[in-house]
This record gives C-alpha cells, structure tokens and sequence, in this order.
C-alpha cells in the first residue's frame, strides 16, 4: 500500500513538473519574429526569436564579445533548448551564467514584442 502510494505521488510530481516547465515565456496564438537585446558577460548579447502559433520555432544568438569557449557554449546551446521546451525559461550553462541570463532577457523582449 505504501508502495503505491509513494509510485502515485511520484507520477503526480512528474506531470506537474512537466506542464511547469512547458511555454514558459510563449504566449499561444502569437506568431512573429522580433529580435532584442541583453547584456552578456562580455557584451551585448542579441537574440532573435520566430514563433508560429504561439511557438518558438527558431531561436538565435549572437554575442561577438563573448569568449568562444565559454559564453559561446551559451550562445550556441540556449536557443535550441528555447525551441525544444517551447520556453526562454531554459537552464544557464555552467560557467556562463552572465551569458546565460543576457540571451534569457533578449529572448524575453523579443517574445513579449512577438506577443503585442
């Protein structure tokens, strides 16, 4: 009994936690392109979002100023992770969090320009 009970809590937990972490950021119905800008670690870090249908269908990220191997992580792995969780709510990269937070902010503005 105890068992089941614990299996039927943790379900419960994974559902929650996956709606969570879905279109954080995204409003439905929306679509556009729009492009913003945050600062980063090393500079301005600009991003450019495209959603369809409330979406994000394409994210990207620019930021000349960062280093390549660190912020550049940052740079080349958030706008994948925004567009495969539907979300600019996405986690930092370790050792980038500057950078991290910028491309979050761009992303945010860019949305909310998307979602007027």
């Amino acid at each position: 009994m105890l068992r089941l009970f614990i299996i039927s809590l943790l379900a419960g937990f994974l559902i929650f936690a996956g709606c969570a972490s879905q279109g954080g950021g995204a409003v439905k119905g929306k679509s556009g392109t729009a492009t913003a800008s945050a600062q980063g670690f090393g500079g301005e870090a600009k991003v450019t979002v495209t959603m369809e249908n409330g979406r994000i269908v394409k994210a990207e990220a620019a930021g000349p100023a960062e280093t390549e191997a660190i912020g550049g992580r940052a740079i080349m792995m958030l706008p994948g992770m925004m567009v495969a969780k539907n979300t600019v709510e996405v986690d930092s990269i370790s050792g980038a969090s500057m950078t991290s937070e910028g491309i979050r902010q761009a992303a945010r503005k860019a949305v909310a320009e998307i979602n007027k």
